[in-house]
């Protein structure tokens, strides 16, 4: 079972034994089942029954009270990351490979652009990237980059990291402050962050391969914003919006995701329902 799990458990399996997950504004009316239950098996004790249809009884009222019993409660708390209001995905024209030096050169500095159409939306799409790092330095620090290849297509994923240091801190303080009042229940962190995620076709050379194969995961390129130009046919550097300054990413096939990985969730439910996938 993957580390990432979409909506809210409702029922799994503890030691090969059924359990149930419910919140806690459940709690009454499940002590209140349990004291139906218990109230129905005294009422059928004074009626007599063959033997067996007793004991089935009794066998049944058993395994109900005993699973209700097992219900663990938990209590929940919501974490929402800043977002692109009016998202428009129309707005990312495409992904800009930059290469300051030769591109195989190990040592020259790549960039990774994000192509929008206009300054406007490119100042609201990087002032909320820069609010995913977490950082005033403008390093890349909570803020993830993907790439997943897929054929004829690749997608480009940016998203605010899921286990975050300063999410874990305030789920502990959580725990911590509710540790007496909600004793015996689980905490159960709810987080809503926006997956920003768009298909493009492998095509014109697919410089993005270039930059895969020259810039390998650990080293340093440049996350940076591009605008298109007055006649709307070619990319060109945003003025005055700070870049992101990025130290890795990921880059993976389909069959390679598993589901410990942030992507594979967004992949199955949301871009293999797409005939193409742009707009994901």
């Amino acid at each position: 079972m993957g580390k990432y799990k979409w909506g809210k458990k409702r029922f799994d399996m503890q030691g090969g034994l059924p359990r149930l997950y419910l919140s806690e504004k459940h709690e009454n009316i499940v002590k209140w089942m349990i004291r139906v239950f218990a109230g129905v098996g005294v009422l059928l004790s004074i009626f007599t029954f063959e033997w067996y249809v007793g004991l089935a009884i009794a066998v049944v009222l058993f395994l109900v009270d005993w699973f209700l019993e097992r219900t663990l409660f938990y209590y929940s708390s919501v974490h929402i990351s800043d977002m692109i209001v009016d998202y428009e995905p129309d707005q990312w024209v495409a992904t800009v490979v930059v290469s300051v030096g030769h591109p195989q050169d190990p040592k020259s500095t790549k960039i990774i652009g994000i192509w929008l159409k206009t300054q406007e939306y490119a100042e609201k799409y990087f002032s909320v990237l820069h609010s995913w790092t977490g950082r005033e330095d403008k390093e890349q620090g909570d803020l993830r980059l993907s790439f997943v290849v897929d054929e004829d297509m690749y997608y480009v994923f940016i998203y605010c990291d899921p286990e975050r240091e300063s999410l874990k801190f305030t789920t502990k303080n959580i725990e911590d402050e509710y540790k007496a009042e909600k004793h015996g229940k689980e905490h159960f962190p709810l987080i809503v962050q926006q997956v920003l995620c768009k298909g493009f076709e492998t095509t014109n050379g697919f410089a993005l391969g270039m930059f895969l194969d020259s810039n390998p995961p650990g080293k340093e390129f440049i996350l940076a914003p591009y605008i298109s130009s007055p006649n709307g046919q070619e990319p060109i550097p945003a003025e005055g919006i700070d870049p992101v300054y990025m130290s890795s990413y990921k880059f993976k096939i389909p069959d390679q995701l598993d589901d410990d990985d942030f992507e594979f969730y967004h992949w199955q439910r949301i871009v293999e329902r797409k005939s193409i996938g742009k707009n994901a």
